[in-house]
């Protein structure tokens, strides 16, 4: 839980890991991580603690109180298996996933206590049917792309719009998608030949263009929704600006700022989603 810092302690951790250089930056970043992680964990329990306290409050959101102290939970185990296990690909897959899944369950937390307040009656199911179909296409696309990282399989496709065009490279879908990857190597930096990982590259891009399609459905559906006219306004823009960075990532390599901006617009897709759906479910005109 302690970085070196003093040049003995930077000496004894490098002959401890002669094989891995030691990168000061990257060690301030995993640390604020880990520090962040440590913090939400406790404000969780709290949140845990305070549904425990209005156990007498049938209205109240308890079991998605607890399910997030047991999500966080779990979460920390990971993180410790994404550092033991070396990048293990499916559990850092996982590990973005559950970050996913904390935030989504923050918000819906959130929106069931401010329901509760206002004396309203929440309906999980009353999310327009084409929102939830967006969700999970875009949750399972954001799966995808953990994939893609954790394989390094970014830069596998040279060509923004073709993989390899001219190449003898043939993709590998069923080494690229295989789950149950040998546990061992270290994962750093990549461990699949480049036809598994051009085949990843080219899975999470029909998936990009799924989540599109669905999106525009999104659109057109709900267009004539006056309460989520902004919100359609603001998916589009995210919508094409996520693509072009996509598109940015592989002319460029995938460089780690516009890696991580890809990420960030995947989150800000989710809550987007996830207003329009709250505030489209009062609409009882959409189905």
């Amino acid at each position: 839980m302690i970085m070196p810092s003093q040049a003995n302690e930077l000496e004894l951790a490098q002959q401890a890991f002669p094989q891995t250089p030691i990168e000061l930056p990257k060690t301030h970043l995993e640390m604020g991580h880990r520090y962040l992680a440590g913090i939400l964990g406790f404000l969780i329990a709290g949140l845990a603690l305070i549904a425990y306290q209005q156990k007498h409050n049938r209205a109240y959101p308890h079991l998605l109180s607890y399910l997030l102290l047991m999500l966080v939970t779990i979460q920390a185990a990971f993180g410790m298996w994404t550092v033991t296990l070396k990048l293990y690909p499916p559990v850092v897959t996982l590990h973005l996933l559950g970050g996913m899944f904390t935030l989504l369950l923050l918000i819906v937390l959130r929106k069931r206590i401010e329901q509760l307040n206002d004396g309203k009656v929440s309906d999980a199911g009353s999310y327009p049917r084409i929102v939830k179909v967006a969700l999970v296409a875009l949750i399972l696309q954001i799966a995808a792309g953990g994939w893609t990282s954790s394989n390094y399989a970014g830069p596998a496709c040279e060509h923004w719009l073709s993989c390899n065009p001219g190449s003898a490279i043939e993709p590998d879908f069923g080494t690229g998608f295989d789950p149950t990857v040998v546990i061992g190597p270290d994962y750093q930096g990549g461990y699949l030949p480049i036809e598994a990982r051009a085949a990843i590259q080219i899975g999470h891009r029909l998936g990009a263009l799924a989540v599109l399609v669905v999106c525009i459905g999104l659109l057109v559906k709900l267009r004539k929704v006056k309460p989520v006219a902004g919100a359609l306004v603001l998916l589009a823009t995210t919508l094409f600006a996520q693509l072009l960075l996509g598109v940015l990532n592989v002319v460029w390599a995938v460089p780690a700022l516009l890696a991580m901006l890809h990420h960030g617009f995947a989150v800000v897709l989710v809550l987007i989603l996830l207003h329009i759906g709250f505030k489209a479910s009062a609409v009882k005109e959409v189905s």
